[in-house]
């Protein structure tokens, strides 16, 4: 099929659509500072001269350290990643309706699955789903379905706000409650609280994240032990990264774990490249969106790969759909899976235990400036930690800004218990020198 690209009636009748007069002025939120003026590219030139020119021009970009999380994150991506999923049968393929033709997408998904189950501890994994705020809302649903007979779910205050956000979209307009568990002085949630929660015999599952919105690591066994007391399920939303060194959720009996894989390969890419993960176990399957791709073997007896669930409304009735998840971020998915082959067992752990040392020593550092200090003292905390202080927050980050550094998220907005209070995130990525040159323009502010 060839290309015709539009001609000049085609491009004045979409740009009256949308309101514009020309296709300049689609670009003029951009400032005229920022704007090249003319291109100098006139003439004869060798593609090393137009190479040249044009990285003399990204000189001039800024670069950004950055030492902000809350919920996507700089993690360093092997090239290894970017080789394997830049492939053209990788990247230009799409749902694999037909087992067939698609084996190699199959494959890839299925080998996702396999190693998403391995880190979490739990037995099933769906083909992904579009990021980890779908992917918490989904399983609340899912938990719905399953105690079909209760109508409550219990959030943590301590899971991340656009999480709790997306759950009350997706219910909004069902019978679904919502029980809010408050957290306690340290930044966690305490046993208590969900034991004075799930008293009410309505409660379908208690949603719980670990490392929580303010990189706190919850107690997540002894949750769990009050939480299935009640019959409800557990739902753990987890750092797939942070597991290199705390429990799997399968090893506390979380019944559905599910989060953000963006930090298994994935650039940030201004809010991200998203990917939600979700594990279940085996006798939650049939309730699970999306897809899950099978291992099987042909009439010759050659292993083979097939789409062995897919309970959503395009393939079954709309009524008895589990989800209208409709597909999965299955290119993220890859570079989840190759990212986790790279690291291997000891590589993933130790890739933890420098998020969790780097973080430390920023901590550290920055709690005995003047006019900073730790929100929660002793807690155990994985990349992120909140800190207090008594100087202007907008001017922190403006000055932080004006030195080529994304600052810390201002959480005062979060509630009164958070004012005037900041979170920080320190990845693998940051080498001790940014950390020192950040910590030193704090001190002088």
């Amino acid at each position: 099929m060839n290309y015709i690209s539009q001609n000049q009636k085609d491009k004045c009748d979409m740009l009256k659509v949308i309101g514009v007069n020309s296709v300049n002025e689609l670009f003029d939120m951009i400032p005229n500072s920022l704007k090249v003026k003319k291109l100098n590219i006139y003439g004869e030139k060798t593609e090393q001269e137009l190479l040249n020119y044009f990285a003399n021009i990204a000189l001039k970009n800024k670069i950004f350290v950055s030492f902000r999380g809350a919920g996507i994150y700089d993690h360093y991506i092997p090239s290894l990643v970017d080789e394997v999923i830049g492939r053209s049968e990788f990247l230009t393929a799409y749902t694999p309706y037909q087992a067939e033709a698609s084996q190699g997408t199959l494959q890839t998904i299925f080998e996702y699955q396999s190693l998403i189950c391995s880190l979490t501890g739990l037995d099933v994994s769906n083909a992904s789903l579009y990021d980890g705020a779908t992917a918490v809302a989904e399983a609340a649903l899912l938990s719905l379905k399953v105690n079909s007979k209760k109508n409550t779910i219990l959030i943590s205050q301590a899971l991340h706000p656009e999480y709790i956000q997306t759950i009350r979209t997706y219910l909004e307009n069902s019978r679904a409650k919502i029980i809010m568990l408050d957290i306690s002085l340290d930044g966690s949630i305490k046993e208590s609280s969900v034991e004075a929660a799930v008293n009410n015999n309505d409660i379908a599952a208690a949603i719980i994240q670990s490392p929580n919105y303010f990189g706190i690591i919850e107690n997540m066994q002894a949750l769990s032990c009050v939480i299935k007391k009640s019959g409800a399920l557990f739902i753990a939303v987890v750092n797939p990264i942070s597991l290199g060194v705390f429990q799997a959720p399968g090893e506390y009996n979380a019944d559905i774990a599910v989060g953000e894989g963006q930090v298994l390969g994935s650039p940030m890419s201004f809010g991200g490249t998203t990917l939600g993960f979700m594990v279940v176990k085996k006798s939650l399957e049939w309730k699970m969106p999306g897809r899950i791709v099978g291992q099987t073997t042909d009439k010759n007896g050659k292993r083979g790969f097939v789409l062995t669930l897919q309970s959503r409304e395009q393939h079954i009735r709309r009524e008895r759909a589990t989800s209208n998840i409709c597909t999965n971020a299955s290119l993220n998915a890859l570079a989840a899976c190759v990212f986790l082959s790279g690291w291997g067992n000891h590589g993933f752990k130790n890739l933890a235990e420098t998020n969790m040392s780097k973080a430390k020593y920023a901590f550290n550092k920055i709690k005995s400036l003047n006019g900073f200090k730790a929100k929660f003292k002793d807690a155990v905390f994985f990349n992120e930690f909140v800190i207090e202080t008594k100087k202007n927050i907008k001017m922190i980050n403006k000055i932080l800004l004006k030195n080529s550094i994304l600052g810390p998220l201002d959480l005062s907005g979060t509630s009164e218990f958070f004012k005037n209070c900041i979170l920080f995130c320190v990845t693998e990525q940051r080498t001790k020198c940014e950390i020192d040159r950040c910590i030193k323009i704090l001190s002088e502010i």
